[in-house]
């Protein structure tokens, strides 16, 4: 009984985390590029110990990209294309970065990248 209480719990905290990341997916996409800029730096600041000049940098960036993907989010298209155009603008805001963060920022940066999409991938699988 015990067991199947547990199993119960874990399967409503699974469910409980994929809406949750889906939530925060479609809350930022609301957000103005200006917020959703410096959600990101802020997020960043913290997870990858930024200094100063660094946040600097990095808030430019991020708000320049911001500004890029405005049209993207709110504009018509296929998925697809929407994707397509996604993947352009973040792989020149990587090259950017990877300017201003150290290797080991970048490569820590790069590994909260992977994980997020993994998340975003198991909260968007509808199940059979």
């Amino acid at each position: 009984m015990k067991n199947l209480t547990t199993t119960i719990c874990a399967i409503v905290w699974i469910f409980l985390l994929a809406a949750s990341a889906r939530a925060q997916q479609v809350q930022l996409a609301n957000m103005p590029a200006a917020e959703r800029a410096q959600w990101q730096t802020q997020r960043m600041k913290e997870t990858l110990q930024l200094d100063s000049a660094q946040v600097a940098k990095v808030s430019s960036i991020n708000l320049s990209y911001a500004r890029q993907m405005d049209p993207v989010i709110s504009g018509g298209g296929s998925r697809i294309t929407k994707i397509k155009a996604f993947r352009q603008i973040n792989t020149a805001k990587e090259k950017e970065l990877q300017g201003v963060l150290s290797p080991q920022q970048f490569s820590q940066f790069k590994q909260q990248q992977q994980e997020m999409k993994e998340q975003l991938k198991n909260a968007n699988r509808k199940p059979r």
